[in-house]
């Protein structure tokens, strides 16, 4: 029986050494880590290489991890990669070549600049969420996941195109939802456990592919008085 992935790992950069290329092991944690990261792994790396890598990664307090099959950083949506990898419970690792000079190659240049972008304004939810296997959605670019943390709460992440609203089913109680980044909030109705969700969004936040919001449920604790002394 394989063991469990470590979901609080999350995302994983991947470094593929050139063929007698050199590294700078302390930059190339620092990048992951200054990008959002929380593991790195290396791979056609020797034996030094292995152990500066795993060196510098206990010096930055980054996960050291083993290299696996990965993505290739280049996708034009690495963002569906990363919800799909949650909705499987796995972590997800992308690859980046270097050149012989240990610098990374500049074709994953645009999809890094929007994994960044992106794990800055959703990353702290993204990390927290595991899979919700209750609440369904009508659509399928609708995917809902828990907080592991705070569990009256729940994520829903949102592929493009925005439509009006969405719906979703078997809801407990919602009692504020607001997009996860801007915090703003936005209108809902809920019936039962049916509940739509109306996606007003401002047009000047910044685009992705992918959007988040946060509903907080009905907690018991709300339902006590103010506690008088």
């Amino acid at each position: 029986m394989s063991e469990k992935e470590d979901l609080n790992i999350g995302l994983v950069l991947q470094y593929q050494v050139a063929p007698k290329g050199v590294i700078d092991a302390d930059a190339l944690v620092r990048h992951a880590r200054d990008c959002g990261f929380r593991g790195v792994s290396i791979k056609d790396a020797n034996d030094e290489q292995m152990a500066d890598l795993q060196a510098a990664c206990q010096k930055y307090a980054i996960k050291f991890c083993q290299k696996r099959p990965a993505e290739k950083l280049i996708s034009p949506d690495v963002l569906a990669k990363l919800i799909a990898a949650r909705l499987d419970d796995m972590n997800i690792y992308f690859e980046v070549e270097l050149n012989a000079d240990g610098s990374i190659k500049a074709e994953s240049d645009p999809a890094m600049k929007t994994l960044r972008n992106w794990i800055s304004r959703f990353g702290h939810a993204y990390y927290e969420s595991r899979a919700d296997h209750e609440i369904k959605a009508d659509e399928d670019n609708v995917h809902v996941f828990y907080n592991a943390i705070a569990k009256y709460q729940r994520y829903v992440f949102i592929h493009i195109p925005l439509e009006e609203s969405i719906e979703l089913k078997h809801v407990p109680h919602v009692e504020e939802a607001a997009w996860i980044d801007t915090r703003n909030e936005v209108e809902f109705e809920q019936d039962g456990d049916h509940l739509r969700i109306k996606l007003n969004r401002q047009e000047n936040g910044e685009e992705f592919s992918v959007y988040g919001l946060r509903l907080q449920l009905h907690r018991p604790e709300d339902d006590l008085g103010k506690t008088e002394y």
